[in-house]
């Protein structure tokens, strides 16, 4: 049973007129989370050099990242087929939307527009599952023991490698790299393995970087969809105290006391999906 939705704005872009890049669609027993990947500023390379009201004016306004989000929830709520093959679709609506937009992708002011989503089905006591990179899904018991959660292929296998590329993020050149040899590349192997992340920009490779599964469902699990800014809560225990015994006003008083205590940690766009079974 479908329980709670909500967007909660990044704390310091807030009455700003700031795009919202975060996307849901949400059913009575389905549901996707779509996380916009963020734009370049419109003429700015270096990004140490811009300051937070320059960023914000030189946003691109509409932005690829909302317009994408949106188009892959829109796409999902109009098909009907595995997880999976959805978010395959979803990619695909995707390559319309920069075929439109994007006439030659230099990874910078004219990246691919694109974002990471998650979705779920939840149909007899069985929930379907599909994810890519690091929007994802969790499951806690009616006690709040976490049952089952997706891991975020970027954290575990692109970070360590990206973390060492030797540039900063603010240079161009940097955004280039990632972008370019760890996003969606299948080509990118260290040490035997591929290590790069997926994304849903349209590029056919990226559906071999979308994870799904199935698991079954007892009396009173909770199943959470959720973007990335909620990733520092899911484990802990006063969050987990607020879902168990959920009432909206207090739980939303919880989460935007949390989003104003630590930007870094916290208060980054969010989205969440609530279901209990």
């Amino acid at each position: 049973m479908f329980i709670y939705k909500n967007t909660f704005e990044n704390t310091k872009t807030i009455n700003c007129n700031f795009p919202i890049e975060d996307q849901c669609y949400v059913s009575e027993n389905e549901a996707i989370v779509a996380d916009g990947i963020t734009r370049d500023p419109i003429g700015v390379s270096d990004l140490s050099s811009c300051s937070p009201k320059e960023f914000l004016n030189k946003y691109p306004r509409p932005s690829g990242a909302e317009l994408a989000a949106k188009e892959i929830c829109n796409t999902f709520s109009k098909t009907n087929d595995s997880i999976k093959n959805r978010l395959i679709k979803c990619n695909n609506s995707v390559r319309l939307l920069n075929n439109k937009y994007i006439s030659e992708c230099d990874y910078l002011e004219n990246d691919f527009y694109g974002a990471v989503a998650a979705c779920i089905h939840i149909e007899n006591n069985i929930l379907d599952y599909a994810y890519i990179c690091d929007c994802g899904v969790i499951v806690y018991d009616s006690l709040g023991n976490i049952k089952f959660q997706t891991e975020d292929d970027k954290e575990l296998y692109s970070d360590p490698f990206i973390n060492k590329i030797g540039v900063a993020w603010n240079l161009p050149d940097a955004r280039v790299i990632v972008r370019r040899d760890y996003r969606n590349n299948l080509n990118n192997i260290q040490n035997g393995k591929c290590v790069s992340y997926g994304a849903l920009t349209g590029e056919v490779s990226a559906e071999e970087f979308i994870r799904s599964g199935k698991i079954e469902l007892a009396n009173g699990d909770i199943v959470l969809v959720y973007s990335d800014g909620f990733t520092n809560l899911l484990h802990d225990s006063e969050f987990i105290s607020q879902l168990l015994k959920f009432q909206k006003r207090e739980f939303e008083s919880y989460i935007k006391s949390k989003s104003l205590s630590d930007y870094e940690k916290y208060g980054k766009e969010k989205t969440i999906v609530i279901f209990k079974n």
